[in-house]
């Protein structure tokens, strides 16, 4: 007698096909693309990683959001200068879903020259969002100068 014994092959990607044809969305939850809504009800998307950011250079204002979800906001330092700001979050070891974990992130933004650094404040929403905002200085507008015409004789 013949023993049938099942053949290992190569789906070539066939099984992957069928997973996203079930759930369409599932790469994108994966690696956190799908947008958020931020604290300040503006949609965006951070990108899924720790530090991720978002910088808005307006009229009025500067804004910088940052993703420090995974920090405590007695964890993070914030300095400033004329020209650039600085974010330094760290966390001592803790206990999570796999182990132990220790972080630290420290990112630098420059600054636009037309800011007001007396404006600076930053919150921190409860899903760990960090926004920081600037003003901007007003720029004065060009007023029209009459320039009398002398008549030299």
């Amino acid at each position: 007698m013949f023993a049938i014994t099942p053949r290992i092959s190569n789906d070539f990607g066939l099984f992957n096909l069928f997973d996203d044809i079930e759930d369409p969305y599932s790469r994108y939850h994966q690696r956190n693309l799908l947008p958020v809504q931020f604290g300040d009800g503006t949609i965006g998307h951070i990108g899924g990683r720790i530090g991720g950011s978002q910088v808005e250079n307006a009229d009025k204002e500067f804004r910088i959001r940052l993703d420090l979800s995974h920090y405590k906001p007695e964890e993070i330092k914030i300095n400033m200068d004329s020209h650039k700001v600085t974010v330094h979050a760290k966390h001592e070891e803790r206990q999570d879903n796999h182990g132990f974990v220790t972080r630290e992130m420290t990112r630098t933004y420059k600054l636009p020259k037309d800011v007001d650094l007396k404006s600076a404040s930053s919150t921190m929403n409860a899903n760990g969002t960090l926004s920081i905002k600037l003003s901007k200085t007003a720029v004065e507008a060009s007023k029209e100068v009459n320039i009398p015409v002398e008549i030299k004789q």
